[in-house]
């Protein structure tokens, strides 16, 4: 009789175990596509929108990175009297201040800081996109969570699903976007029940871009590799080309700090610091070329091909991104990092007589591996975006560029510190 009343014990907290885990499953699945419609159409309009402007302003208007001294000047202007926390990229404070429910941060200042990412890639400011998509998932994701009458603990989780979201449509990859918003920004811990939602709602977020037909980067890259001892050199050019990665990273990662301490110093008032930025800006366009201003993403697309780029490609690119980020500009990180890493493959890959579109696609991701703490997601990205083949290679640069990028970040580690607290604290 023991026996079979321990057995009945044991069977009934099982079932209630498996209820409440089906129970837990089926609301956050009901609640990530909510947050995966709002958020994936949301951002996904607001990027076709930006697509549709840049391209039909820049029809008419081809040289309008002349402007672009009087709009940092008016963008670090705006934001240093309104919303200083917001100067340069912003996402991480913006997702710590939805975090926290920051009373400060309002709908005014998230407009204000959208505006600004507006014209700044408008004007051919070199910036990304991908803060637009990340910034947008966690405020609306936020809005959302009042709704729904959740704890604490569950609103960070909604966020998390948020942001996945917006990565996913700025990114292209589902997968790839609910691992990056986790390595990145919310501690770089892996929890099972967190990607749930962030897949889903991820997902979500990639059709409704699909439907609006969003511009992302995808270029399938063959191999081609035949199994021999020879085979050996292309494992050793890798992890050649990883180090390389991982060096040029830990460069973006101290320019990006450097940019956002410039973009927050009192020393130099913002309007002459945005002429300043500004004339730089323009002076390296009307010498070596506009493809280093803007997003960019002619000259990813021509790193793929076999043609061998100037050396000085991707350090140009970190540089106009510096002077737009430093001195007024608005936007991310991410694009331009895309730049950088496709630029820097190609150049490795002329320098070891190396399959040229492989080498443009490990440099892609792994610069973005050793930037932004995100190895894993960084390898998923390869196979979404390039293949399964580039994957196995990426996966070993992926990891020495983070490893040799000192595990650091793109993204103010004193904020992610911040994020860090209040996710260990509710999500352990």
């Amino acid at each position: 009789m023991d026996r079979f009343t321990r057995w009945k014990k044991s069977l009934h907290s099982t079932s209630q175990k498996l209820y409440h885990a089906s129970q837990d499953i089926l609301k956050w699945s009901i609640l990530a596509v909510l947050v995966g419609v709002s958020v994936g159409f949301g951002v996904a309009a607001a990027l076709k929108a930006l697509e549709f402007a840049i391209g039909t302003f820049h029809f008419w208007h081809q040289e309008a990175y002349y402007y672009l001294p009087l709009v940092l000047a008016i963008s670090g202007y705006s934001l240093w009297r309104y919303f200083p926390q917001g100067l340069a990229d912003g996402t991480e404070e913006i997702v710590r201040a939805t975090i926290y429910k920051d009373k400060s941060f309002n709908f005014w200042k998230m407009a204000l800081k959208q505006i600004t990412i507006f014209f700044t890639l408008l004007f051919q400011g070199s910036a990304g996109k991908e803060a637009p998509a990340a910034q947008m998932g966690a405020y609306f994701s936020s809005l959302l969570s009042p709704l729904f009458r959740i704890d604490e603990k569950e609103r960070i989780i909604l966020i998390i699903t948020g942001t996945s979201a917006g990565f996913a449509v700025v990114l292209g990859s589902p997968i790839a976007a609910g691992f990056f918003a986790l390595e990145a920004l919310f501690a770089g811990k892996i929890l099972y029940r967190v990607l749930v939602p962030a897949f889903i709602s991820s997902f979500i977020a990639y059709w409704s871009m699909q439907i609006l037909d969003v511009e992302y980067i995808y270029h399938p890259v063959s191999v081609g590799l035949v199994p021999s001892f020879w085979e050996l050199l292309n494992v050793i050019k890798v992890v050649i080309a990883g180090l390389v990665f991982g060096f040029v990273a830990y460069g973006v990662i101290l320019a990006m700090h450097a940019a956002d301490r410039l973009a927050k110093t009192p020393w130099l008032h913002p309007l002459l610091k945005g002429l300043l930025g500004g004339v730089a800006l323009v002076a390296i366009a009307e010498y070596f070329g506009q493809i280093y201003l803007g997003l960019g993403l002619e000259m990813i697309d021509l790193s793929f091909e076999n043609i061998e780029l100037a050396w000085y490609t991707p350090l140009l690119k970190i540089f106009t991104t510096f002077l737009t980020l430093g001195f007024g500009g608005s936007g991310g990180f991410v694009t331009p990092i895309f730049f950088i890493g496709a630029t820097i493959g190609n150049v490795v890959a002329h320098l070891l007589d190396a399959n040229v579109a492989l080498f443009a696609a490990l440099g892609f991701v792994s610069l973005l591996s050793g930037a932004t703490n995100a190895p894993i997601a960084a390898t998923i990205l390869a196979a979404e975006l390039f293949g399964v083949e580039v994957a196995h290679f990426a996966a070993v640069t992926s990891i020495i560029s983070y490893l040799i990028s000192s595990q650091k970040s793109v993204f103010s580690p004193e904020i992610l510190e911040t994020i860090e607290h209040k996710f260990n604290r509710h999500l352990r």
